[in-house]
């Protein structure tokens, strides 16, 4: 082993500590958030303590009625209230809306390095999120799973925003559709955007079991007991790349689908193609609907 590969080896544990250990790095959620996410990991949070919270912030409060009255939910009758608002979206959608509305800002950032077009990451997450959701309720999770879902969706690639400036600094060459780009991270940076974005995760308070399926994004095994989890976020995620929306139309990832996550989630690879098609109607909406909500 020559001393160049000794001292990139050694340059790439140096970063990897550095990622690992410095709480600095990664941004802050807004205290309002953070106490919001706390009452809602919370099982004996009342609606009205919610409310409370939430109604001093106007921005908030816009983007939550502005969501609950979009076509996306699809609710017959006007929402004029935080009150009302939370009894529609319920506490996962509201843990949902909260955390889109707050993340959106790291996402919309310049993501070139990785393919990604203006706002590109943003549009990426808001599709697997929304597929994943879709996907959980095709597989008969329940809404709670399915909200917990969204988020894993919406997340999966938050830790871009950690990896990005040490690929930057190492003058990394944009990636490239036949490229294993977690693959250049890990040789370049020392962890890829999986085990960062479940730092972020942490940090940010969300739950071990969100950690784990951000973590396995890109692995070859399926995490124990989180067999169905991680494989739906994965099929939505190939899904998102499928689709394009977010990145270059030349410098879109492949579409990867692993079979053993088809037969986590108990789908036949023969009738992806008409749930595909119901995910397209969910996924639009939700652009629709989202897009500029979260901006």
């Amino acid at each position: 082993m020559n001393h160049t590969t000794i001292d990139n080896i050694a340059r790439q544990e140096r970063t990897r500590r550095e990622i690992l250990n410095k709480s600095d790095l990664i941004p802050t959620l807004p205290d309002l958030v953070l106490r919001v996410i706390d009452l809602l990991n919370r099982g004996d949070t009342e609606p009205q303590e919610l409310e409370r919270h939430i109604q001093y912030d106007q921005v908030l409060v816009a983007k939550l009625l502005g969501l609950v009255n979009s076509p996306f939910y699809a609710v017959n009758r006007k929402i004029t209230t935080v009150s009302g608002a939370i009894m529609v979206l319920g506490f996962r959608g509201l843990r949902s809306l909260v955390l889109a509305s707050s993340t959106s800002q790291f996402m919309a950032r310049d993501f070139s390095t990785y393919g990604h077009n203006d706002r590109g990451l943003w549009l990426h997450a808001l599709t697997t999120a929304t597929a994943a959701r879709t996907l959980a309720k095709e597989a008969q999770l329940g809404s709670s799973v399915a909200e917990e879902l969204f988020v894993a969706g919406l997340l999966h690639d938050v830790g871009k925003m950690l990896v990005l400036p040490y690929l930057l600094e190492a003058n990394v060459p944009p990636c490239q559709p036949d490229q294993d780009f977690p693959e250049i991270e890990r040789n370049t940076v020392g962890v890829d955007h999986t085990e960062a974005g479940a730092l972020v995760c942490a940090k940010w308070n969300l739950t071990d079991d969100l950690q784990i399926i951000i973590k396995n994004n890109h692995s070859s095994d399926l995490p124990d007991g989180l067999e169905r989890e991680t494989a739906i976020v994965r099929l939505a995620d190939a899904y998102a790349h499928e689709v394009g929306h977010g990145y270059d139309p030349e410098r879109t990832p492949k579409a990867t689908y692993q079979q053993q996550d088809f037969e986590a989630v108990g789908i036949d690879p023969d009738t992806w193609d008409e749930i595909k098609e119901r995910i397209d109607v969910h996924v639009e909406s939700a652009l629709d609907s989202l897009k500029d909500i979260c901006s």
